[in-house]
């Protein structure tokens, strides 16, 4: 039987996931701006790849996102060292949940009724999971 997960594991769990939340948010605003600056949908860049590179290059907000993802990774291999799979990986959803409702709150995207059905089982997917984590450490 495996160790129980340490409450700092849980932390940086936490850590690697806001990270990776914030480098979303970083990444979805740079290209926004992207669009705004050159004109060009996502298959016009694609179709010129050196304006795609240059224009990633060249936005701040997009370079920021990468680090962010980058730092969230090396979070993640910490997280991969100690705590199983099982564990750690339903709080990667929490970056659906979170970047859904920062869509509805800060971008003002309408979010329909199956989009919440989603959440809710995102949610009681991490909860029993954990459920089940701890109810093997009690005695």
């Amino acid at each position: 039987m495996e160790a129980a997960v340490k409450p700092i594991s849980y932390l940086i769990i936490l850590i690697s996931v806001a990270l990776a939340i914030s480098g979303q948010i970083c990444l979805r605003r740079g290209m926004t701006e992207v669009k705004e600056r050159t004109g060009m949908n996502a298959g016009e860049l694609m179709r010129k790849p050196a304006t795609f590179i240059k224009e990633i290059a060249s936005t701040w907000m997009v370079i920021l996102g990468l680090v962010l993802f980058v730092a969230s990774a090396l979070f993640w291999l910490i997280v991969l060292t100690d705590v199983p799979l099982g564990v750690a990986y339903p709080f990667v959803s929490l970056t659906y949940i979170v970047v859904m409702l920062y869509d509805r709150f800060f971008e003002s995207r309408e979010i329909i009724g199956l989009n919440w059905l989603g959440v809710a089982a995102i949610v009681l997917g991490i909860i029993l999971i954990n459920w089940g984590q701890w109810s093997q450490t009690s005695p």
